[in-house]
């Protein structure tokens, strides 16, 4: 099934007009992991035809997310951490904003596809699980 989304629609919706820095592949990257995504939790009556601009939009706001998460990834990769002594010297929040965007386009795209999902998808971070007896504690 082809992707619901562009590369157009998520430059346009992000402002990425800077082919260098994020380049098709990384578009195209993001798209593709966000689709296979959505088509985990798609109703299949939505599945068909053309979709709605909702589920466009929704779409691309999760490759807008995958791909934020890339570029953060990889600036987390390429800072240099400088020490001085005792001072360190950071080179910026680059890494948590790009996270930040990324956690927000996300939390809107599954906000504007709800009414196209058979099942929700999970956000757990962590499970809890049943507690393990420690040496030496009593059961």
């Amino acid at each position: 099934m082809a992707n619901f989304t562009t590369e157009a629609q998520v430059r346009e919706k992000f402002q990425l007009n800077d082919t260098t820095l994020v380049p098709s592949s990384l578009i195209e990257a993001g798209i593709d992991d966000a689709h296979d995504e959505l088509l985990r939790f798609l109703d299949p009556v939505f599945a068909e035809g053309t979709p709605d601009d909702a589920l466009v939009m929704g779409e691309t706001l999760l490759a807008g997310a995958h791909l934020f998460r890339t570029l953060a990834s990889g600036e987390a990769f390429g800072q240099k951490h400088v020490a001085i002594g005792g001072q360190r010297v950071e080179e910026g929040a680059r890494f948590g904003t790009l996270m930040a965007v990324a956690t927000e386009a996300e939390k809107q795209a599954w906000y504007l596809l709800e009414p196209y999902l058979a099942d929700r998808p999970s956000r757990e971070v962590a499970a809890a699980t049943d507690g393990t007896p420690i040496l030496g504690e009593e059961t």
